[in-house]
């Protein structure tokens, strides 16, 4: 039975502690400005890349769990794209671009249905945590959780009014 609930106990664990995290850091970054909070909440997503083990069987292993790899290879291009656009937006928001809210919304609505499409398909359909490997619980556990709080906490930084 635990084999089958391990890397969801995980999950929740990683999720309400980057809950915690982000309350703590939110007003700091607030007072930092809406650009600078918003490449913080990006930063994360700079370690989309680690969706790649999704290609390698003896890092994270998920054929056992029913996942063809055209699949597969789905879950690793897409976090590799989400990784790319995190680093332009966060890029164009260094320099002052006119474009860099609108690739950080870009970017977060691809994340966040790349998020979807991954995480929340594969997680709930891993009936032994024993086919994650160590990096793979890992990225279950403490990525997709950081990744998740990140998308949403963007998500409420954009849609609030400049200054507020």
């Amino acid at each position: 039975m635990i084999e089958q609930t391990f890397h969801l106990i995980g999950y929740c664990f990683g999720l309400m502690a980057f809950i915690a995290i982000y309350l703590m850091i939110r007003r700091p970054l607030q007072a930092a400005g809406r650009e600078k909070h918003l490449q913080a909440l990006l930063a994360i997503h700079f370690f989309r890349y680690f969706g790649l083990t999704a290609l390698l069987p003896g890092v994270f292993n998920l054929a056992p769990a029913g996942f063809s790899s055209s699949y597969l290879t789905q879950i690793a291009l897409g976090d590799v794209l989400a990784a790319f656009l995190a680093l332009l937006a966060f890029l164009l928001l260094e320099v002052g671009s006119k474009a860099k809210f609108t690739a950080v919304w870009i970017f977060n609505i691809f994340g966040t249905l790349d998020y979807l499409n991954a995480g929340a398909q594969v997680t709930p359909s891993i009936r032994d945590a024993n086919v994650l490997g160590p990096f793979g619980w890992i990225v279950m556990t403490v990525f997709l959780p950081a990744w998740l709080v990140s998308h949403l906490s963007i998500f409420l930084v954009l849609r609030q009014r400049p200054g507020s």
